[in-house]
């Protein structure tokens, strides 16, 4: 079953496993139980877990943050 990436504008990303034929556009965040929107990424393949994308992401941020 594919696993989906999911965006909350408070608590960042979330994923969640669903059938393609009932992918829902949004899910309940289960952090601060607000609306989780769909977000477009690449496929997965095994790349990591959504934690280690964050940590991805918050490197990315500080990197950006120090060359400016």
């Amino acid at each position: 079953m594919p696993t989906y990436v999911y965006r909350c504008t408070t608590c960042g990303d979330t994923e969640q496993e669903s059938p393609m034929s009932r992918k829902p556009e949004s899910v309940t965040c289960p952090g601060c139980h607000g609306t989780a929107e769909s977000a477009f990424t690449s496929p997965h393949l095994g790349a990591g877990s959504g934690t280690a994308f964050g940590v991805i992401d918050a490197t990315r941020k500080s990197e950006d943050e120090l060359t400016r």
